[in-house]
Formats: structure tokens, sequence, C-alpha cells
């Protein structure tokens, strides 16, 4: 297994030692926001259907899939033992008993594991784990960071395509292509979720839209590395309120770089980089 996935697994071990969890059951779908999580233990993208990472407390770990779908992603990017059962549930419930385990960890029980499995698993004592999963992954390896770049560097060549194609009268459609184009080109597959507002409330423009003289791209896609990131930027010409705010937003960037230090509040940093919208009376 390669450094970066047993780090993964080390991190969500430690997390579940803490909640004396023999095993953790980990859900993730293709419904897009929840197929993340098999992907952080596993390396595995899901393509459609579902599956569960099965990692106990010691030893290696498995990827279950239903076996109605043999194909439900690129199975050779995962390292861990692959496993196809008619109800993925069953194979749960029998490796849980099997292994004497006690309590399991699952996340996703409410949102993403199916019905059939939940009731395969009836009499394992199920715990809920989704917020300590989440807090155990928010912390970040440097192979993370990297790809949290990567799809920052894609969404801001994203937008260089779509200000490049714009122009006043064109269809939102039109003026979307070229960044959506570029998305694909650099490995973002689907995971993307664009839209172009307009007006004074900020409408989601439709494909037919014509746009006009201000418009704001709202960019949000992640990389290959699966890391979701938005960027939004207005493009239009800006008046003097306009440019007040952006000397505020100008200032509270300086600011941000000094106040977001270790041992600081989220109370410090908040004071601290609001005071120059508070001086202007925002």
């Amino acid at each position: 297994m390669d450094t970066e996935l047993e780090g993964r697994h080390a991190n969500i071990r430690a997390a579940m030692a803490e909640h004396e969890l023999d095993a953790l059951i980990v859900a993730g779908s293709e419904y897009s926001g929840f197929e993340g999580s098999v992907t952080y233990l596993s390396g595995f993208q899901i393509v459609h259907r579902y599956a569960y990472v099965l990692l106990s407390a010691e030893g290696e770990g498995q990827i279950v899939f239903p076996s109605e779908a043999r194909y439900v992603g690129e199975h050779a990017t995962t390292e861990l033992e692959q496993v196809f059962h008619d109800r993925p549930g069953e194979h749960l419930a029998a490796t849980a008993r099997d292994r004497g385990w006690g309590r399991i960890g699952v996340y996703g029980l409410d949102y993403i594991m199916t019905v059939r499995d939940f009731r395969a698993l009836e009499g394992v004592e199920l715990v809920p784990f989704d917020v300590e999963f989440d807090l155990a992954r928010a912390v970040k390896s440097e192979a993370e960071l990297e790809s949290v770049r990567e799809s920052v560097r894609i969404n801001e060549d994203g937008f260089d395509a779509f200000l490049a194609a714009y122009e006043s009268g064109k269809t939102a459609a039109e003026v979307m292509a070229p960044a959506e184009e570029l998305f694909v080109e650099r490995g973002c597959g689907r995971l993307t979720m664009n839209m172009v507002l307009v007006g004074p409330e900020f409408t989601i423009a439709k494909a037919e839209t014509v746009l006009g003289d201000f418009v704001v791209p709202s960019l949000e896609v992640a990389g290959p590395g699966m890391h979701w990131v938005e960027v939004s930027r207005a493009i239009g010409k800006a008046d003097a309120e306009t440019l007040r705010m952006l000397e505020a937003y100008e200032e509270y960037h300086a600011v941000a770089r000094t106040a977001l230090r270790p041992g600081a509040t989220a109370s410090d940093v908040h004071r601290a980089v609001s005071q120059g919208f508070t001086e202007r009376g925002y």
C-alpha cells in the first residue's frame, strides 16, 4: 500500500481507537459529494452504483461492491482487496460475526447506506461516525494540499477560458463551453458544478440566457485528486461603492495573513479581519 493511503488509514484508525471501535464501514455512492469518503480510504473513484470500505482496527481493509455491477469505476486504482457480493450488507455482517467485532462505526449511515444493507446488519452494534470521520480527514497531508492547489489552478484556468470567450450578447452556454471543455481535459470528469449568475439578484442563467455587461461565473470543480474548490469572480465595471468594498476586502486579505496563526482563536481572527468592514459601516 502506498504511503499516502497508509497515512490516511492510520489517521482514521486513531479516531476509531479514540471512540473504541472494532471496525469502520465507510459508505459511498455515485451521488456527487457522497463518493469522496470511499476514495479517501481506497483510492477508488465510484463511477456508478455504490461501494463500502471496511476498515478494521488492525489488518488489511476491503472494498465491497454490489455484484450486479461488476464495473463501478476503474478497479485497478485501488490496492485494497475487492469483494463482490449480491448483498454487500450480508458480507459486512458475516465478517463482523466471524471476527467477533463489537462496536462498528458507520460513515453514511443516514444518507448513503442502502436500506437492504442496513437490514442485513441487524443485530450488529452500529455507531454513527460521520462527524468523527470528517474531523479526522480534515487534517490534510502534503499530497492532499497539492491536490487542492491543482484544483485551484484548474479552476483559475477555467475562469480565464470563460473570460476569453465572454462578450455581451453571447449566451451563457456559449461562454461556459470553453471552460467546461478545459475542465474535462484537465481530469475533472463530471466533478464540476458551474453556473453563470446575472442581474441584481444573481439569478442563475439558463443555457439560452443572453449575457449583458455584468456576470459572475461561479466555478466549482474537483481536479484528479477529487478535492473541490470554488472560485467566483465578477466580470463588469465596478461603481464607487463596489470599489469601496473591494478596498475593505484587500485589507481583510492582508490582515488574514498575520491573524491566521497557531494559537489564535476563531474569535481573534474574526475581529481582526472584520475591522475594515466595521470601520466602513458594513
